[in-house]
């Protein structure tokens, strides 16, 4: 909601375009256009709130016809007229986010990369942003496109600069371009912004899903908080929620608005939509232990006839017999394969040979695998993996394990079932 303000006109003298109030919203003028402010909501999933607005801006030209973002940015002759439209959003937004009753929440404000380079100029514009805003450090997120900046110690000037008033510090469009992780771990911004094309792509693709899952948690891991932007589909909403993303932007979930209404709607839809997700994961679960049902009967007679007969080289027609089955290997106590890797005849004539240097398992050791594990743990008991990309042939599977006694000695009874792609999915 606005809070009405009396006339007002406001002109930095840190090079940007007049400032001023036209009844409801800050307005500014720049190169025949007149901007004006819309902010766009940045949810929290656990939260199930707005936690964040980034300020957006929108333009109309003297005839009062709407002018694209892109052709905006396009009118700027010289770098200094980028800074000077670059300043005059970002205080343009930094104005309209303030009259708004918004207390607690972010305001998200885009940098532009190439004039600060360009340009070096003074670090005083946000301060004096803060000043005439009202808007304390802590409140403002500068987003910077890190892949626009070269000269790797002036970007960390630039964050360090931010980090000294009190601001937060996102990467924005990550995973877009030429992104490396090496730039997170250096820079170690607060919150990473991942670029649309992920998700959209995640979205059509379980394997791209699982990548994407990878980076959020490669994220978490250097310390810095996710956010999936450009959400525009339900499906794309369950592939943020799923890959454990902190945060979520984008159309499906609010549309730009020049005014910031409280949307109480979105916890009942991420209520719905995580409620969609825990059936998804069952259903997936059920489809998982479908997979390994038809065959439980083979498997557990087939370790019931090695704990009989104490030889594992014997072990495995039975198995065979499934086309399902890759292969059959023996692992001690402490991870250590025993012997070599029993191979499906049906399955070998399937096997990439050039993978052939890893298809050997002998000496090799998988105790850092949750199957060994998880079998060491619950012995007596069959354990079911996820599906997960073998290393002995590059393919993906699952494997059942099962710990047994045989001689005072525990070993680990593993089976690898092929999985389908998982872009096929099972029926």
């Amino acid at each position: 909601m606005l809070i009405r303000r009396a006339q007002v006109s406001v002109r930095p003298d840190l090079g940007m375009c007049d400032i001023s109030y036209n009844d409801e919203y800050f307005a500014a003028q720049f190169a025949g256009l007149s901007l004006s402010s819309v902010f766009q909501p940045i949810f929290s999933i656990a939260h199930r709130k707005p936690v964040g607005y980034e300020g957006l801006v929108r333009a109309h030209d003297i005839e009062g016809s709407q002018v694209s973002p892109l052709q905006i940015f396009q009118r700027p002759e010289s770098t200094k007229q980028h800074l000077e439209l670059d300043r005059t959003c970002r205080l343009l937004h930094a104005r309209n986010f303030a009259e708004q009753q918004e207390p607690d929440s972010w305001l998200f404000l885009n940098l532009n990369s190439q004039c600060l380079v360009s340009e070096r100029p003074d670090a005083g514009f946000m301060r004096q942003l803060m000043a005439q805003s009202g808007l304390g450090a802590r409140r403002i997120v500068i987003e910077i496109l890190e892949s626009e900046i070269d000269d790797r110690e002036y970007l960390k000037h630039l964050i360090h600069h931010f980090r000294e008033l009190g601001c937060l510090i996102a990467i924005d469009d990550f995973g877009a371009g030429h992104s490396n992780f090496d730039r997170i771990w250096e820079l170690q911004p607060d919150l990473v912004k991942l670029d649309r094309s992920l998700v959209k792509q995640a979205a059509k693709s379980l394997k791209i899903e699982r990548i994407l899952t990878g980076i959020v948690s490669l994220i978490h891991e250097a310390g810095s908080l996710a956010i999936i932007e450009g959400v525009e589909t339900e499906q794309e909403a369950m592939v943020a929620i799923s890959s454990n993303a902190d945060m979520v932007q984008g159309f499906y979930f609010a549309m730009p608005s020049a005014d910031i209404v409280s949307d109480k709607g979105f916890a009942d839809k991420m209520d719905a939509l995580l409620h969609q997700q825990q059936n998804v994961r069952s259903q997936y679960n059920r489809k998982l232990q479908q997979h390994f049902y038809d065959f439980r009967e083979r498997y557990d007679a087939e370790v019931r006839f090695f704990e009989e007969n104490k030889v594992f080289d014997q072990c495995g027609h039975k198995l065979f017999e499934d086309e399902r089955v890759v292969r059959c290997f023996l692992l001690d106590e402490n991870g250590y394969q025993i012997g070599k890797s029993l191979y499906s005849p049906k399955y070998t004539e399937k096997l990439d040979i050039r993978f052939t240097p890893l298809l050997s398992g002998d000496n090799a050791n998988w105790s850092h695998r949750h199957y060994h594990y998880r079998a060491m743990q619950n012995p007596g008991v069959s354990q079911i993996s996820r599906p997960y990309l073998s290393v002995a042939g590059s393919h993906m599977c699952i494997t059942v394990s099962h710990a047994v006694q045989l001689d005072n000695k525990t070993m680990v009874f593993c089976c690898d079932l092929d999985w389908p792609d998982e872009d096929l999915s099972l029926d």
